[in-house]
Formats: C-alpha cells, structure tokens, sequence
C-alpha cells in the first residue's frame, strides 16, 4: 500500500490556507470530504532553502543573467524576482499611490512613485547615474541579509500609529478625529541599509507626517526577532533620519514672510481636520525635538528644535489666544507641548529657556482633556521647580563661577522655599488618582501625564538634595555632556562641603532619605508606565466592551513584551538615569555593610531599627533597592532601541555591574 504522508510537489490552495497536508490529487482528499472546490496554482515562494551555498549559486546564476541583460538594454534590468527600470521609462500602475514631492536629500534622485508598486518590496539594488550595476555588484547585493523597516501606507494609518504610539505619551494633537483601529504598519525587508524612497509604498505630504514618519520608523515591525541587530539599526536609523530631513525642509519651505495670519480661515491638515495647516511646521519641529532627544541623544539640538518651534509659535500668535474657536484645543495643545519640550531641552542642557512659563505675555488657556482635574498645570509646575533645581545645583557644585569661590548665603532662602514648593505638589500630586472608567487614548494621555508629573517633581527633590547626599560622588547620568544638566563631575572640596551643609535646612542624614524615596518613588512610576497597545480598537466587536489603549508596565503586559519593542517615548529617560545612580551608590554601600558585618555606616538609613533587627532591616533595605533598579534598567533597556537611549543603557549597565559585582 502506498505511503499517503509523501511530500508533494504542488499543494491545493484549500490545503495551504489550512495548513494541512495535500495528497496532490484533483480534486485532493481533503477538499472531497469537506466539499470544498480544488484548485492548484503554483507557489511564488521559491525552491526549497539548501543553506548558504546553494543561496550563493543561485545569486551568481542570477547575476549572470542581469549581466547579460544589460547588453541587450541599457535602460532596464528584468528578471524572474524583480523588474526595475530608469525613472523617465517607469510605468505607473493605477494601484500606485499619487505623485508626492520627493524628499530632501535623496541620494539616487527617485521620487516614490517613479517605482512601478510592484517593485516596492523586492530587494533594493543601487542604480547608478550611467545605468544599472554590474553583476558583482548585484552578486554583492544578493548576498547581503534582508532587514526589516515598519512603514505605513496612508495617511489614516500613519495618525493611527501616532495615537497608539506617541499621543499617550506626549499629547501633541487633538484626540483622535475618527475611530482608533488596530495598528497596520507595512514590513519592508530591504537588503541594503542606505536609504531609499523608491522602496516605499507611500511618501507623507507634510511636513507633520514626515516628523511623524521619522519617529515610528524607529520602533522595530512586530515580530522583528533581528530589531536590535547592528544591520537593523543602521536601516532604521537610515530611513529615520531621510524622514527627518525632508521635515525640516518642508518645515523651513513653509515659512511666509507675513506673520498676520487667521489660523481659522486656512485650509486645514490633511492628517487631522482640526489642525490648521499652517500650524503644522510648528508640530514637525516639536516632535524632531523629540527625535534629537530619544535618537540621537544630541540635547543641543534637541533644545534648537524646540525653540525654532517656539519661535514659530509666537509668530502664529499660539500663545495669546483669546477667544474659543474650531482650533482651539489644537493651539493649546500645541503651544503648551512645545513649552514642555523648551523646558525640557533647557534643564538638560543646563540654559534659560527662551521664555518662561509665566512671561505675562502667554494668555493661552493650559489644555484641557477630560474636563475634570486637569494634570498639565502641575506639569508646567513641576518643570519649572526641575529648572530651579537644576540652577541651584550648579551653583553649588561649580566653585569657579561665585565671587571669591563662597556661596551666597540668600541661596539657604531658595533652598528652603524650592523644598517647601515640591513637597506641596508632591502632596497634590501623590493625592491624585484616577477615578474615572475612561478608556482611549486620551485617557492614557492624562495617566501619564500624571505620572510624569510625579517624575519630574521627585526628580528635582532627588537633585536638590544629592549634592548634600553624595558630595565625595556625584551623580551624573549625562557623564558624556560637558553642559549637563546636573553641574560637575568633580567632588566637592571640603571647604565647599561646609558652605552646603550651612546653606540646607537638614542635616546629610535626612537628605541621603529624601534621595532614596525620591529615587524609590520614580522607580514605581516607571515600572507602572504603561506601554502602547498596536492591537488596541476604539470598535467593539461580539458584544465585547472597548479595550484600554496601554497595557500595564512590569507588572502584567511589559513581561511578555520583547525588549526590542519601546515602552513610551523614552525623553524621560534622564530622570531615570538619575534615580537609577542614585539607589545604585545607596546600594553599594548597603551591600558592603552587610558584607562586613558592620551597619554602621548605613544605620541611619533603616526604618527604626534595633539591635536584634537591624540585619533584617538591612536586607529588606537592600531588596527594594534592587528592585527599583531591575525596575528602571528594564524600562531603560526595552527603550533602547532607540539610540540616544541606548548609549545610556550601556553606561547603565557599567554601574549595574560595578555594582553587583562590588
């Protein structure tokens, strides 16, 4: 009797949709007993893979035949995987998306719908200006590993993504004008990392969603088991940066000499109808503000980002609205978001912001999103307290800059007024909770919001006080920036020990226990920030009830994420860096204590200990450290694919194992 489970050349499409075996017969057995039609058409997927040698035969035979092409015509090259012609000659099928403007620079010259569509997905092969490669080129190319690169068809999916992505993070827009839907981002796998926009199914027409682009070709496609490869990055980092700068020319493009303008008479963005199109530059530079920031790690020109952002803003008159209209939320958002970012590239760049938060010039109303008790008058708040700290810190650490090398005496005032100011919005703050069963994006905006406040409040207490805390250490999670935002790298001098110790309202002691729960506290809010949903639906289906938008952090959804996905959009990476080297150093030294024998050195740090508990004190002490540093070197680490963040988490994990190791 002859053997049914023989493999066959040529499997029914009813079996191959199933994934089941096929017997090859027509009609096969399994379509004759579930009565379904049988239909055979052969497999576009190739041979089957005999490893390296045989892929390295077959990509010579192929680049042969291109070889032998090109003799016959200069102007195409044709072959059984793929057909890519000159610009001038293409054909565009009625499936290609309209002509867009091309980006600026691109190296070959092509505008994206200069490929036929279906060429958007083969293998890029670099043209050159006389004419095709030669087929060692083409061999090379062959050889080479494919790479992965999430893209977006449309406009509808691009804002989609943002508002899964980067809304609940930073709420730039207005909520979402139409319903959320599922993410549906496009795999490309290119073989070559140079960027080229003649692989893309769809080119943004402005210079919002070129900035929008930039920031989500970042995030690797799902299932990418290759995302933090060196290959993968360079591709994404590639693409990333052509999106960017084809923004900030579209950006520069759209400036007009006349600064008169009624934003509610233009026409409007075609990524949200609420949005005012002349309004857009403003959003682009913002968000490649945060792209300098999370990417590239360059908070110099992060900060220049924002203020060209801010500038442009006071152009359009963003920040005197004075009366309600249809675009109204969108100024808010709009002004109040660039604000944060101008704070922000101010504190870690150690400046003045442009302007500041209370400048008698800004009447335009804080952003409003739920109608209830409202978190972004606390982080504007919380920010401008960061900023003092930031300001009293390098006083204190840089003994250079003061007359005759000794302290002002006035600074004990601003130490004591800036102390009493954040323990009163950390109470307001700590006090907070989100009753409200509100689902959405805008929702998940608004608890993170919340949770940054928190950050950003424990993280200038946490500053304020380490100077007292660790003068023989100080802690400085920008090492490699010569204007952090922390002050020096360099130890206080004894003399300038004791002019601190004046100047504070506690003694080392206390100051050592506010560093620890401040640090403790943004350890939590890191392990709960939640992390973005793709399969998250505004349209319930079979009676189900909407879904939130965010998973959980550590606790539920960030355990069974891949770290080669992002948690948030990690700007806040910073302040983690700080608690992180904070309960590291307390860490060490709880450790070697407990080594020794000898708790001396951090007796003063246990809660109400006695003789006979003081190990046990100890050791409880010592693990909740540990767990907020697993806490913040895992957000640190899931964020890493973004490379600004990634250098910090190899400088994150030198400390985590001189102090394990210790």
């Amino acid at each position: 009797m002859p053997s049914t489970s023989r493999p066959v050349k040529v499997a029914c499409l009813a079996c191959r949709a199933s994934k089941i075996r096929c017997d090859g017969q027509n009609p096969c057995n399994n379509c004759t007993i579930h009565r379904q039609e049988c239909q055979y058409q052969p497999s576009r997927r190739g041979g089957a893979r005999r490893g390296p040698v045989a892929a390295e035969e077959r990509a010579r035979k192929k680049a042969q035949r291109l070889q032998n092409a090109t003799r016959v015509s200069d102007h195409a090259i044709t072959n059984d995987a793929f057909t890519l012609a000159r610009p001038h000659t293409a054909q565009i099928n009625a499936a290609t998306p309209v002509s867009l403007p091309s980006p600026s620079p691109i190296e070959t010259g092509y505008r994206p719908s200069d490929t036929p569509q279906e060429n958007l997905e083969s293998p890029g092969f670099p043209l050159s200006p006389e004419g095709p490669g030669t087929g060692q080129e083409l061999r090379d190319t062959l050889s080479q590993p494919t790479r992965s690169l999430r893209v977006y068809r449309c406009d509808q999916d691009l804002i989609n993504a943002y508002y899964i992505f980067i809304h609940p993070y930073l709420p730039l827009l207005p909520p979402p004008a139409v319903l959320q839907y599922v993410d549906k981002p496009k795999t490309l796998n290119i073989r070559l990392a140079q960027a080229n926009a003649s692989h893309l199914p769809y080119w943004p027409t402005t210079s919002l969603g070129l900035a929008l682009a930039a920031l989500l070709a970042l995030i690797p496609p799902p299932g990418d088991a290759y995302a933090t490869d060196d290959e993968t990055t360079t591709l994404r980092r590639s693409f990333a940066d052509l999106f960017a700068r084809s923004a900030l020319d579209a950006s520069e493009e759209s400036l007009e000499p006349s600064s008169n303008f009624d934003l509610t008479k233009g026409p409007c963005s075609p990524l949200h109808p609420d949005i005012p199109r002349k309004m857009e530059p403003v959003l682009a530079l913002a968000l490649l503000s945060l792209y300098e920031c999370c990417q590239r790690g360059n908070v110099s020109k992060m900060r220049i980002r924002a203020n060209q952002a801010l500038t442009m803003a006071m152009d359009l008159s963003l920040h005197t609205q004075k009366s309600a209209t249809n675009c109204s939320d969108a100024i808010r958002r709009c002004w109040w978001s660039t604000m944060f970012l101008v704070y922000h590239s101010s504190i870690l760049t150690a400046s003045p912001p442009l302007i500041t938060s209370e400048d008698f010039r800004i009447t335009t109303p804080y952003t409003v999103i739920r109608g209830c008790r409202e978190p972004w008058p606390y982080v504007v708040q919380a920010q401008s307290l960061l900023h003092r700290s930031c300001t009293i810190i390098r006083q204190l650490s840089n003994e250079t800059i003061q007359d005759q090398g000794c302290l002002p005496f006035s600074l004990h005032n601003e130490i004591k007024h800036l102390e009493s100011s954040l323990l009163d919005i950390a109470t307001e703050t700590d006090r907070y909770r989100c009753i409200a069963n509100c689902q959405g994006t805008e929702a998940d905006a608004e608890r993170v919001l919340w949770a940054m406040s928190r950050i950003l409040i424990h993280t200038a207490r946490l500053l304020l006080h380490r100077v007292r805390a660790f003068p023989d250490r100080p802690v400085d999670s920008l090492s490699n920036n010569s204007n952090s935002a922390s002050g020096t790298n360099t130890p206080l001098s004894t003399s300038r020990r004791t002019e601190v110790d004046a100047l504070f309202p506690v003694d080392d002691q206390e100051s050592m226990r506010i560093c620890i729960r401040s640090a403790l506290l943004v350890s939590r809010v890191f392990r709960h920030l939640p992390t973005p949903n793709p399969m998250y639906s505004d349209t319930p289906t079979d009676g189900e009830t909407l879904g939130f938008g965010l998973e959980l952090g550590l606790s539920s959804g960030f355990s069974r994420r891949s770290t080669s996905s992002p948690r948030s959009l990690p700007y806040m990476a910073w302040c983690g860096m700080q608690s992180f080297y904070v309960l590291a150093m307390v860490l060490w030294r709880v450790r070697a204590a407990l080594s020794a024998g000898n708790l001396s050195s951090v007796y003063d740090l246990l809660d109400r200990p006695s003789e006979r508990t003081a190990i046990q004190d100890a050791e409880r002490l010592e693990e909740e450290l540990h767990m907020g540093i697993e806490a913040l070197r895992a957000s640190m680490k899931a964020d890493g694919v973004y490379e600004g963040v990634r250098r910090m988490v190899r400088e994150l994990e030198t400390v985590y194992d001189a102090t394990m190791m210790g």
